[in-house]
């Protein structure tokens, strides 16, 4: 347990008054209108958009799973913020565009205007599932664990401290308190990760070259042999699993949704993937410095809660408190707006009440808030099943990637998709739900992510072979959601004009890609 002074106490009790304070003033900004409550007013600037992305997607399985997973493995880890490179790129040039130019507000309701309502329908209840019984539930759960390990509360007081915490601005402002309290948390949580990486280069002997090991603990790229972190796997990730998170998850697109215009959305989506590349030295660099200052710790999971009672001087660990806290209440919040826009807009409006006003529409998804909070809360306690937090998230995420990222895709890419191979792809996703399990009590001994791998193969012929038999005649329109390259240009906007170099998307998106063609060239 890490000791807490007055001085840390104060620091964290002035994060949670300047945490309150942002989500009511942001919140009193809400509209009394539908959209307005789940996807902001159209109001967000690129510089809320890529910050409420990168807290959106971090959590505490971060600040303790992966840097547990960090000690136990090395470098290679950090694959799991600089493989996202892929991704973003993919959001921001092929699904933006459709996204903001079609007026998406759901997922589900990008996959109506690709195929029909019936595959609309399946895809908001798969994605509920997901975000209840893998998402929410390991959040709340690693968000506990946390709390208890490194400053004693008591495990399930602090999953439902931040429950209730979390929920509360989701309720009560909608998207609007979500997105501008995930500013300020992604500010936090990165500085206070970030704070822990430079005092370990400087508290480790040797510096950079000792942290970074030797043998496979110091390469990003290991033999596809491996038997936790093999090469092919890391590329089925890049693939599918981060795929799927980034473009087709409504909890990561929420605030990409709620944009000023195309350019902030394009714009925040590339500013997410500059920032994600400072996430691995907030969240994978740590356990490989406990790592190079202990070697011997008793547990993995261990790993974070030591360097901050190692390295953290007092005053500053409030600091730490307040921004690892961050991190669990922003995922609980998107998970939360995310949820309820899903479940309202998707299932309530178009299924229980079509005539439902904007006034309904809103306190239905306050409810659903308020269930779907308390009912990930009452199932957290499986996480602990699978001793690794971060192997939760991730073996969970491998399997139920896969058929949502292939039709999204090939979706757009490939317009002989039909409605019928759409539909009995995504109801693959049920048996991926209960996959990693059946893995475990079956003992196999194929590593999980080359096993993915090959479910990766087999759900892109299935796809396709079905799509070849069961040729459907497209309804009129529906071309209008086949990508085509010349939608990689922005439209033309008069309120923005034309564009100096430092604003275009070119620009930007070639000093991302240098980078993450830097950081693989020289860690290789």
């Amino acid at each position: 347990m890490t000791e807490l002074h007055a001085a840390d106490i104060i620091v964290f009790l002035g994060y949670v008054a300047a945490l309150l304070a942002i989500g009511l003033w942001a919140g009193r900004k809400t509209s009394g209108e539908a959209a307005g409550f789940f996807l902001t007013s159209k109001s967000l600037p690129w510089y809320a958009i890529g910050p409420a992305i990168i807290a959106a997607g971090i959590s505490s399985e971060q600040f303790l799973g992966t840097v547990g997973f960090a000690y136990d493995n090395g470098l290679a880890v950090a694959n799991w913020e600089w493989l996202n490179g892929p991704a973003i790129l993919i959001l921001t040039f092929i699904f933006v565009p459709f996204y903001i130019r079609r007026k998406v507000v759901t997922m589900p309701q990008f996959l109506e205007m690709r195929f029909d309502g019936r595959v609309r329908s399946l895809f908001a209840v798969i994605t509920l599932l997901t975000y209840i019984f893998i998402n929410l539930a390991g959040v709340i759960y690693s968000g506990g664990f946390a709390l208890n390990v490194i400053f004693g509360i008591d495990l399930y007081a602090a999953m439902w401290g931040m429950t209730v915490l979390g929920g509360l601005f989701v309720i009560y402002g909608g998207m609007e308190s979500v997105a501008w309290t995930n500013v300020f948390q992604a500010v936090l949580l990165l500085g206070s990760g970030l704070l822990v990486f430079f005092l370990g280069l400087f508290e480790v002997p040797g510096g950079w070259d000792e942290i970074i090991g030797e043998g496979t603990r110091g390469h990003l790229v290991l033999p596809a042999d491996h038997p936790v972190l093999p090469g092919t796997g890391l590329l089925v990730l890049a693939l599918s699993t981060n795929v799927w998170f980034f473009c087709s998850n409504q909890m990561i697109n929420q605030a990409v949704l709620g944009a000023k215009n195309e350019w902030h959305a394009r714009l925040g989506v590339l500013l997410a993937g500059f920032l994600g590349i400072l996430i691995a030295f907030a969240d994978t660099f740590p356990g490989m410095i406990a790592f190079a200052l202990n070697p011997n710790l008793a547990t993995a999971d261990s790993a974070y809660p030591y360097v901050v009672g190692r390295l953290v001087p007092i005053g500053l660990r409030g600091i730490v408190f307040a921004g690892l806290t961050g991190a669990i209440l922003s995922t609980i919040e998107a998970l939360g707006n995310a949820s309820s826009t899903i479940f309202t807009m998707d299932i309530y409006k178009r299924h229980l009440r079509p005539a439902a006003e904007d006034k309904e529409l809103i306190r239905a998804g306050r409810i659903v808030s308020a269930v779907v909070l308390i009912v990930g809360a009452l199932w957290a306690p499986t996480v602990m099943s699978f001793g690794h937090i971060f192997s939760y998230f991730q073996e969970g995420w491998a399997f139920i990637a896969i058929p949502i990222a292939v039709i999204f895709v090939l979706g757009v890419l490939w317009r002989r998709v039909t409605t019928t191979a759409a539909l009995w792809t995504l109801l693959l996703s049920f048996p991926m739900l209960v996959l990693p399990y059946l893995l475990r009590a079956l003992e196999v001994k194929m590593n999980v992510f080359n096993v993915a791998g090959f479910v990766l193969i087999f759900t892109l012929l299935f796809t396709v072979v079905l799509s070849l038999v069961t040729r459907e005649k497209h309804p009129e329109g529906k071309e209008k959601f086949i990508w085509r390259p010349s939608m990689a240009r922005l439209t033309w906007d008069p309120r923005i004009g034309e564009l100096p170099w430092y604003r275009k998307l070119s620009f930007w998106t070639m000093v991302l890609v240098s980078m993450y063609v830097f950081i693989y060239a020289t860690l290789w």
